[in-house]
Formats: structure tokens, C-alpha cells, sequence
């Protein structure tokens, strides 16, 4: 098999082409943005604009796609109308042609399995950041096809350039000299390309059914491996998905099917360290049945056993509401402490950070307050804990839109209590 490659690195032209490029389209937004502004009624003013940021992320692509598809999950921070306009990202993106589809196909296998050349000759029923997806009708059953959108990787390896050299820039600055900003633009950008391996993710996907195997009312589908190719991922076909579904279940379904999905979540991560990033509408579905599916491990990550032992306890003192005891997690991961912090002052304010949070549903917890809070007391000290942090607090603040949204009544910390336990026993075996 043979397929696109995946540039280790991106060359300066690319970097300037992508600046121009966003550059241009951003430039362009703006005036239209203005031209709105001045000329619509103010009640079809924010949904005007709304659409024109959504737009400008499509056209963007890139990481910027991926940026306004975690947002979208969000609507308690950016608004309804953002949020609804951003939520079409998940899988309403422009399709690539049909062309395009065959072309990728033709390249990820020497000969284009039959099921495959006929899927990508009707129009996709999903179109992602990353890949379209497609129907194949099978005498004992339908698949999925989901196939690598071309030319893909260069603008995401471009676009973690451009963070690279913003890291290196803001690194300069006084506030953030000790902030690991290299270590973090390192991380999220090898997990985004880790996206464009589909074998990856195809082994992603079937550790995700099988560590979920157990874990009652969640669904996730098989993956197909003799019409897998590089670029190509055949999968079981899931029926009757629909991301406004949720919208219209029964409260009672609706806040079952929301615990299933927090409960997957934590199973994961509290057991296994692996972190599925990518939780927006278009990758998890809920059923009438109150049954959960979650599609596309593309963006995930496993953690180091030793990040996913300290924030297994760090949210264990959270839970307990020991706000001592989370303090001196942080700082036992505190790498290149500056000489001048004062861990003592330090382990005071993370205390009563948490101290103030413990216990606190979903309607009136702010996970995204909380980390700015948190990382604000990181840079005001000079005292910065494991990089690694950042994926289960990205994964945890996708989770905590779906919540507020539909289960505002839940405690999201002590859901976690039976998982975390767990977690902990089994590493202290």
C-alpha cells in the first residue's frame, strides 16, 4: 500500500504560503464582518456573524478547523449562536470531490477494493476536518469508509509550525519564561498528526471498543482491517446518527445516555491513561435508547504511567475536596522550578483553588475558569506541572459542555470517584 506521506517537517515557503493564507482569509472576514455589523438588523446580527467566523474555519482547515470544532462544544462560553454556528464543522464540512476520494483510494491500495470505488461515487453521509466518510452497502450489512482528505497533512504540519514560532516569541516574553509552551505545541501537534495515520487510528478505534467492551450502553464500531489502507479506515456502519438527537430525547434518557458517556470517559482515563481529545457532536452520538456511540479515535492520547498516576490522584483531591494534597501533586511534576518561586505560597493558592470547587455540580463548576485559575497561579509562581495535563483537561472540557448542556444537575467530580478508585488500585498493585 502507499499513501500520502506524513512530512516530518514543513518547509519555510509553506510556513509563509499558510501565513499569507490566513492572513488573507482572516482579513477578508473582518471586512465582512464590519459590512454586517452596519448593514443587518440587530436581531440577525449575531447569527450573521456567527456564521461568517464558521465559514472563516472552514476555509481555514487546518488546526484552525479542529480549534473551532472543540469550541463548538461549548455554547455555556462562546454563546448559542457561535456554538450552533461552529457545531456544523463536526461533520458538515465541505465535502472533497469525488474525484479527490478515488484518487486517495487509488493511492492507499494497489488495487481499489469494489465496495470502496462504489462508496466514494455517491456523496459522503459525513465530511470532517480531517476526512469525508462514506457508505459501502454490503450484501450482510453497511460500512463506513472514511477516507484522508488530500494535501491535508502539509496544512496541519504548517499550521504546528506557526504555533512552534508563536511559542518561541511568546517564550521572550517575561510572563512566560518558564511557561512550557514548546513541550505543549509539541504534544498537541504530534497527537494532530497522529490524526493523519490512519493505521494509528484504526488500532485507536479497536482499543477503544475493547476497553470499552465492559462498560454498559456505549457502543463503539468494528473496525473492518482487510479494507483498511493507508488513508482508508472501513468500519461497521452505525445506524440512526444524529447529532441534534440528543435534543429531542426524554430527560431521563438524556441524562442516562450523558452519564454512560462520563462514565466511558473516566473509565479510560482513570484506568488506562488513554484519552479520546476529539469529544465533539460530530464523533459522539446519542440514541433513543439512551445507548452512547462514539466514532473517530483519530485525535487521542496516551499518557505517560507516571501523568496519568498524578492527575488520577489529583482529581482524587479534588473529589475529597484536599486541596493540600493537589497542591504537592503539582509540584512533585514541576520540572526547571525557578530559583526565586515560593512553593510554599504556591501550594497555598492551588488549595484553596480547590478547596472553593470541591463538591460543585455541573451548572455552577466552570472546568475552563478553573484552569485558567490554575494556570494563571502556575505562571504567577513560576511553578509549571506536567505538560502532559493538557490532553485530559482538553478531553474533560469537550465532556463539560455535553453536561451543562444536558445534565447541568451532575456532580462531574464525584462521577468520577468509582473510576478513580479503580484507577488507583490497580496502579498500586
Amino acid at each position: 500500500m502507499r499513501g500520502e506521506p506524513l512530512p516530518p517537517a514543513v518547509r519555510l515557503g509553506q510556513v509563509a504560503v499558510r501565513l499569507g493564507q490566513v492572513a488573507l482569509f482572516t482579513a477578508g472576514t473582518l471586512v465582512w464582518i464590519a459590512m454586517i455589523s452596519v448593514l443587518s438588523s440587530p436581531s440577525a446580527r449575531g447569527h450573521r456573524v456567527a456564521g461568517a467566523v464558521a465559514r472563516l474555519a472552514e476555509r481555514l482547515r487546518g488546526a484552525f478547523l479542529k480549534g473551532g470544532q472543540l469550541l463548538g462544544t461549548r455554547a455555556d462560553l462562546i454563546g448559542p449562536a457561535l456554538a450552533a454556528a461552529l457545531s456544523r464543522l463536526h461533520d458538515d464540512v465541505e465535502a472533497m470531490s469525488g474525484g479527490n476520494a478515488l484518487r486517495a483510494a487509488e493511492e492507499a491500495f494497489d488495487r481499489v477494493p469494489r465496495e470502496v470505488a462504489e462508496a466514494v461515487r455517491r456523496p459522503p453521509v459525513a465530511s470532517g476536518s480531517i476526512a469525508c466518510v462514506y457508505r459501502a452497502e454490503l450484501d450482510h450489512g453497511a460500512l463506513a469508509i472514511k477516507i484522508r482528505r488530500p494535501g491535508i497533512a502539509h496544512r496541519i504540519t504548517a499550521d504546528i509550525a506557526i504555533a512552534r514560532l508563536l511559542a518561541r516569541v511568546l517564550g521572550r516574553f517575561a510572563v512566560f519564561r518558564r511557561v512550557p509552551l514548546d513541550d505543549m505545541v509539541e504534544q498537541i501537534g504530534a497527537s494532530l498528526i497522529g490524526q493523519l495515520d490512519f493505521a494509528a487510528e484504526a488500532d485507536n478505534l479497536a482499543r477503544l471498543r475493547d476497553d470499552l467492551a465492559d462498560v454498559p450502553g456505549v457502543v463503539v464500531p468494528a473496525v473492518v482491517p482487510e479494507l483498511c489502507g493507508d488513508g482508508v479506515i472501513a468500519m461497521e456502519f452505525v445506524e440512526g446518527l444524529d447529532r441534534t438527537a440528543v435534543d429531542r430525547l426524554p430527560s431521563a434518557t438524556r441524562e442516562t445516555a450523558v452519564a454512560r458517556l462520563v462514565g466511558a470517559v473516566y473509565h479510560m482515563l482513570f484506568m488506562s491513561g488513554f484519552i479520546h481529545v476529539d469529544l465533539h457532536q460530530g464523533n459522539v452520538y446519542f440514541r433513543t435508547d439512551g445507548t452512547v456511540v462514539i466514532l473517530d479515535a483519530g485525535f487521542a492520547f496516551q499518557m505517560s504511567d507516571m501523568a496519568a498516576t498524578k492527575f488520577t490522584r489529583f482529581f482524587a483531591g479534588m473529589i475529597r475536596g484536599d486541596g493540600e494534597s493537589c497542591a504537592d501533586i503539582l509540584l512533585s511534576t514541576v520540572r526547571g522550578a525557578d530559583a526565586h518561586a515560593d512553593a510554599g505560597e504556591f501550594r497555598q493558592a492551588v488549595a484553596d483553588l480547590v478547596t472553593r470547587n470541591a463538591g460543585v455540580v455541573a451548572r455552577d463548576f466552570s472546568l475552563s475558569s478553573f484552569s485558567v485559575e490554575l494556570f494563571d497561579l502556575q505562571r504567577r509562581h513560576r511553578l509549571f506541572a506536567e505538560p502532559e495535563f493538557v490532553f485530559p483537561l482538553l478531553c474533560l472540557l469537550a465532556l463539560e459542555g455535553t453536561v451543562k448542556a444536558h445534565h447541568p444537575l451532575m456532580d462531574f467530580q464525584l462521577q468520577a470517584a468509582p473510576h478513580v478508585m479503580h484507577g488507583l488500585l490497580q496502579r498500586a498493585e
